[in-house]
């Protein structure tokens, strides 16, 4: 078994900062790993587990936790289960480095299926969004519904910009470029929760991914026959990609596409707009 941690002090910070953030959601949820040949997965699950299941696929970095100002209205209407991507910043255990989009897909049906979910619901925020994509265009048999909260790559190339900002984060560990990279995701130039910051920072400094999949944007050859009910979020002030060119690209993609341009929304609309996304995803979920 790989870790994404450089040693057990750098890992028991980082799960002590996790915990922290799970009182965020102020509710009551179980927590599993479910074992693939990709390494151990970790999940998260809140609600009523006779609902319909809705699978949460979180941004890069981001681990499950970010997901604390949305799951409290999902449940509503779903059993949220949140997963840390293997590989990626969280509690789940990598076997082996992710490297293609095939691999990553792999994963999440091993999980699928170890859950006994035939048909599942699935929404993923950035490079979670670029996954539940890449594993809807891969398997359309098993997702009912898709919900993607400012994809990255997906319809447009990831700017530049994106890169210089993320990359310095993940090579100098410091406060100063993870916080920088941070507010330029922020519609409003804001830094993270305080707790769930401490909980960012740490992955940063103790972490090293071994996901190593890039967003890119999907060939218009694999939307043939793409049926699912999908629904598009972005925010007017998206800075990694021009968000009305992501839009029209889609539109040309998916037939059944529902899209919401939120005023005043950056790359982190889950969090500072969680009270829109909740609403619109749940009207979309109703159905």
């Amino acid at each position: 078994m790989n870790s994404i941690f450089k040693n057990e002090l750098g890992e028991k910070e980082y799960y002590l900062c996790y915990e922290k953030s799970l009182d965020m959601f102020d509710m009551e949820y179980t927590s599993r790993y479910i074992p693939t040949t990709f390494g151990e997965t970790h999940l998260l699950c809140f609600g009523d587990t006779s609902k319909k299941p809705l699978l949460l696929l979180h941004g890069m970095t981001m681990s499950s936790t970010m997901w604390y100002p949305n799951v409290k209205q999902l449940i509503q209407e779903r059993c949220v289960y949140a997963i840390d991507i293997v590989g990626d910043f969280g509690k789940s255990k990598p076997a082996v480095a992710i490297k293609n989009r095939q691999a990553v897909g792999h994963w999440l049906l091993e999980v699928l299926n170890a859950l006994q979910f035939n048909k599942v619901d699935l929404a993923g925020h950035s490079m979670g969004g670029f996954l539940s994509l890449n594993f809807s265009l891969a398997y359309p048999e098993r997702v009912s519904k898709l919900m993607l909260y400012a994809p990255a790559g997906s319809f447009h190339n990831v700017s530049l910009k994106f890169f210089s900002k993320i990359y310095p984060a993940l090579l100098f560990h410091t406060e100063y470029w993870i916080n920088r990279a941070f507010r330029w995701f922020s519609g409003k130039g804001e830094l993270l929760d305080p707790v769930f910051h401490a909980q960012v920072i740490a992955g940063y400094r103790h972490a090293k991914p071994l996901l190593h999949v890039m967003p890119s944007v999907f060939a218009k050859e694999e939307f043939n026959n793409f049926q699912i009910p999908t629904l598009l979020i972005i925010g007017d002030k998206e800075v990694i990609y021009p968000a009305k060119q992501a839009i029209e690209n889609a539109k040309k993609l998916i037939f059944n596409l529902e899209i919401h341009l939120i005023a005043g929304a950056c790359h982190s609309l889950t969090m500072e707009h969680a009270g829109i996304v909740n609403e619109i995803t749940i009207h979309f979920l109703k159905k």
